[in-house]
């Protein structure tokens, strides 16, 4: 059976639920974000689930433009998207490493613009530093900020929050 990368998205969100539900992952609903915007699906998850100081973590965030919608990319005047995480003393994120765009004409404007319509992937690493004691779990939050358009429509610009809890082991 062949499914969707919408299918595959809301699966996964629901199987990383169904896991920490019944407690066979624990934490899982805290490493995985899975948000369905009226644009847009997207699940942004952390790895591993648990953080050491001086190691690495991983941000992975798939989205899912739905049908007859673009988000921007960079290198547009428009709002491309991005995921900003919220300053923290214990990690430092590299920058946000996107996939190649496409180029999107729109016609109302004889416009063209780099922009993302299919399901994409946005990665970004994550050193750990110290860590105080009492700073543990690491408490990550940010936000993935886009706008969407469709082939008549650009709608306001949306942000939507995020929150990840990892413990750490040393």
């Amino acid at each position: 059976m062949v499914c969707s990368m919408e299918q595959q998205l809301h699966r996964a969100a629901a199987l990383a639920v169904a896991l920490c539900t019944i407690g066979s992952w624990p934490l899982a609903a805290d490493v995985i974000v899975a948000r369905n915007t009226p644009h847009l699906s997207f699940t942004a998850s952390i790895s591993p689930d648990v953080a050491r100081p001086g190691g690495r973590l991983s941000l992975a965030v798939n989205v899912m433009p739905k049908k007859r919608m673009h988000v921007y990319a960079p290198g547009t005047t428009y709002r491309a998207i991005t995921v900003t995480l919220d300053r923290h003393p214990s990690l430092k994120p590299s920058p946000l490493a996107y996939p190649k765009p496409s180029i999107y004409f729109f016609k109302p404007l004889k416009e063209r613009v780099l922009v993302f319509s299919d399901p994409f992937k946005l990665t970004m690493n994550i050193q750990v530093g110290t860590v105080p004691p009492k700073a543990a779990p690491l408490r990550i939050t940010g936000t993935l900020s886009y706008q969407a358009c469709d082939d008549r429509v650009c709608y306001l610009p949306e942000s939507v929050p995020l929150q990840w809890t990892i413990p750490v082991k040393r």
